[in-house]
């Protein structure tokens, strides 16, 4: 077994260092079609792909429902020591997804036109949007299945597989970016193509390792287990509404930001949402990697690993949070500029939003952490509880409230606001888990 029985600090890092650069990667090659995109074509197809992010992340958070509500139990399996059984669930996991992210790509291509019409995209955008969004549809499948193998890779004993499969893919994303956009002038289609090429890749490596020795797990064909399928999506439900509150924050932040700052709004809501994603992956990257100790250690009914992880974990976000907070103001510049000039009128509205942004990544760690905590110890009610309040109700609230009374300023407000308020819940309700023995004080 690739768990070890007594947790420490260098035990908790060779799980949680890989998690975070596996995250940053996939950060890394999505922002990297942002920057080419910008460069190379130009602003209004960075705003064109910006108004595509709410499908993008609505298919992500379909296959991260599945992977960490799958993932969970899997490692609770894998705890008890029931690898066969492990071995199934990983089977009807993958088989599933997979089959419905297919029948997601063909309804998205049969409606298309109205799709892109209700993501408001306006006559300008069109044409980029249009061929965006077509390898965008077409990659809903693998995007599925690359989600499921990178955090099952983890949940599997095996960080560093998972990391190379992001490496993998992202390396392969961003070479083709650079060909098919700057050397070949593909423009926006470049962009999308890279992006496909590169999941296709990542699950050719991944498919490879688990039929290899080394996988704990094997796929093989099994009748679909109902129970735990319902059970997944139960589980995974909260990551699933966080992961599609960034969709239906990026729609509300276009439709604010067109309403007060019209197009260059939208550029650089773009541009800030990039930086907000580099973040936030870095944050997903801590709580995905805890994921899988705080299962297994949860499976063996292990207490004192559980406290070990959660401290390792809490005192890493005390440490690392103020510090990303700092370097994004102090360089809120420099992270602008990597997609716009500064005589591109969207910079200077970028930059001013950029730095008030900032202030929610003191916090959004530590919401990310106890969500997927409580994924990780199979109470998915409780982890959707605090997603679902956070992204949609508090989150509509403030969006309703802040721009009325400030304008622009109070666009880049409102996610501070929101983490601000979600922070307290949080610590309240892990409070009251750890006096039902979930979790025992330390």
């Amino acid at each position: 077994m690739k768990f070890k029985k007594e947790i420490n600090a260098k035990e908790f890092f060779r799980f949680l260092v890989p998690s975070i650069l596996n995250m940053l990667f996939i950060a890394a090659y999505i922002i990297t079609d942002g920057y080419f995109v910008s460069r190379f074509v130009g602003s209004d197809a960075l705003a064109s792909v910006n108004l595509i992010i709410p499908v993008n992340s609505a298919i992500f958070a379909i296959g991260l429902m599945f992977a960490a509500g799958g993932g969970a139990l899997i490692s609770i399996k894998l705890g008890e020591g029931d690898k066969e059984t492990a071995s199934k669930y990983f089977s009807n996991l993958l088989l599933v997804a997979v089959i419905l992210g297919a029948i997601i790509s063909a309804i998205f291509f049969l409606f298309k036109g109205t799709a892109l019409s209700l993501l408001g995209v306006n006559s300008e955008l069109w044409e980029y949007a249009d061929t965006y969004s077509f390898y965008t549809f077409l990659t809903f499948p693998l995007l599925i299945g690359k989600i499921i193998f990178a955090v099952l890779l983890r949940a599997a004993g095996d960080p560093k597989a998972s990391l190379i499969v992001s490496v993998v893919g992202g390396v392969t994303n961003v070479v083709l970016d650079f060909l098919f956009i700057v050397i070949l002038d593909m423009g926006i289609a470049g962009a999308g193509l890279a992006t496909m090429l590169g999941f296709a890749v990542a699950w050719i490596y991944s498919l490879w390792y688990f039929r290899s020795s080394k996988s704990l797990l094997k796929f093989g064909f099994y009748p679909i287990n109902k129970k735990f399928m319902t059970s997944v999506v139960v589980n995974g439900s909260s990551e699933m509404i966080s992961e599609l509150a960034i969709g239906f924050t990026a729609l509300i932040f276009n439709h604010l930001c067109l309403k007060y700052a019209g197009n260059d709004g939208i550029a650089a809501i773009s541009a800030i949402l990039y930086v907000n994603l580099l973040v936030a992956n870095t944050f997903y990257g801590f709580a995905m990697g805890a994921a899988p100790l705080i299962s297994y250690y949860f499976g063996k009914k292990d207490f004192d690993n559980l406290n070990k992880v959660r401290k390792y974990t809490l005192d890493s976000l005390m440490l690392v949070s103020p510090i990303l907070v700092a370097a994004i103001i102090l360089g809120k510049d420099y992270f602008v500029s990597i997609f716009f000039e500064a005589s591109n009128p969207a910079y200077d509205l970028a930059v001013q939003g950029l730095s008030i942004f900032a202030f929610g990544f003191l916090f959004i760690g530590y919401n990310l952490y106890g969500s997927a905590m409580f994924t990780a110890l199979s109470n998915g009610k409780i982890s959707a509880l605090i997603s679902f309040s956070k992204s949609f109700v508090i989150f509509s609230i403030i969006a309703y409230a802040l721009p009325k009374m400030m304008g622009v300023n109070g666009i880049w407000l409102i996610m501070p606001l929101v983490e601000l308020t979600i922070t307290f819940m949080v610590f309240y309700l892990t409070r009251e888990r750890r006096m039902k023995k979930y979790l025992v004080p330390a």
